[in-house]
């Protein structure tokens, strides 16, 4: 390819969103994989087929296909041919195939808030090492892979290219936090579309849990001010055993549903799907997030602890004035009855 020169390609855009509907569908979707993997089965959570439609978006055929992965998860994804996939106008596609999936996204009910989006740039008309294409055109691809449209710097250039991963002589995939690119003479794309899918799941997954242990930390904090200033603390004890309750819960829940994940496809062990799995969730810092929220959790098992501690002081102190206040009207009493005897005798 000489310098400049237009490199064929197609752009698939998908967005990941969270739905209470319960979509009826059975049409599994089957991925054919070109690369050798074990035959461990249900390793890689089932997506099913919702619709397939086509539309013409800026006088080009796009191809939609929407999915389901339960529970409650939605994949609408975009696909478009390009003549040149590395030109700057391949932004504006990119813009608009996004925007159109979030309104099919909305369709179904999705929270507006919470969606993840990404974009794979698939290249497989070409011959020979894809690594001489990377050299020749990296300012444009590394541009497309962090959706910037200014001149980057050359060691900002390195830095990105640098997250690949290889399987054969002839093909390259380049993984980045906005998107990535996936060079494959044989056209292999849908197996790495959907392990870029999984991995965008569980990181909208973990966003919608940090937002509602936020909103929790929150009102954690507001029942702590609230039982110091309270008078009879022990009104908020099944307040506070049902949050901790809750708080174990979603600790349990989020260690065994995202781990269930990571240990399926670990059994692929050194395999191409589990590496590139493992680069993918680096480079969405899936780990960081989950250190976050388990610091979180930790925080509202602290609050909860103090307000429970001072629930179970102010209890033993209201207990203890309940036993004396008792005391004291039993001698009143006592005091009173000498009075009406004597009274009495009178």
């Amino acid at each position: 390819m000489g310098v400049n020169s237009a490199v064929k390609g197609t752009l698939v855009s998908f967005l990941v969103g969270i739905t209470e509907l319960n979509i009826d569908t059975s049409e599994i979707v089957d991925i054919k994989k070109g690369k050798s993997s074990p035959s461990y089965p249900d390793v890689i959570p089932k997506q099913m087929v919702v619709k397939v439609e086509k539309k013409t978006l800026e006088s080009r055929e796009v191809n939609f296909l929407v999915k389901f992965c339960p529970p409650g998860i939605i994949i609408v994804e975009a696909s478009v041919d390009l003549e040149d996939i590395l030109g700057v106008h391949v932004f504006d596609i990119k813009r608009s195939l996004l925007i159109e999936c979030r309104t099919i996204l909305w369709e179904y009910h999705c929270d507006p808030y919470f969606d993840e989006e990404y974009s794979v740039h698939c290249v497989s008309d070409y011959r020979g090492d894809p690594e001489d294409i990377i050299s020749e055109h990296e300012e444009s691809i590394a541009g497309l892979l962090k959706t910037e449209r200014i001149p980057l710097d050359e060691e900002e250039i390195h830095a990105t290219l640098k997250f690949n991963i290889k399987y054969s002589k002839d093909d390259i995939t380049i993984v980045e936090w906005d998107g990535a690119f996936v060079f494959d003479p044989r056209g292999d794309f849908a197996s790495n579309i959907e392990l870029f899918e999984i991995a965008n799941l569980q990181l909208l997954k973990l966003r919608v849990l940090e937002h509602e242990l936020e909103n929790r930390l929150e009102k954690a904090a507001r029942l702590l001010q609230e039982t110091t200033l309270r008078r009879i603390p022990w009104l908020s004890s099944r307040e506070i055993r049902y949050s901790m309750r809750e708080i174990i819960q979603i600790r349990t829940e989020s260690i065994l549903e995202f781990a269930a994940t990571e240990r399926n496809i670990n059994l692929i062990g050194d395999w191409y799907s589990a590496r590139l799995f493992d680069l993918t969730t680096k480079k969405l810092h899936l780990e960081a997030w989950r250190t976050n929220i388990n610091q979180t959790l930790d925080a509202l098992e602290d609050i909860y602890s103090m307000i429970s501690e001072k629930f179970s002081m102010s209890f033993s102190t209201t207990l203890e004035f309940i036993i004396a206040f008792g005391w004291f009207a039993l001698l009143v009493g006592y005091f009173l009855l000498f009075f009406l005897e004597l009274v009495y005798k009178k």
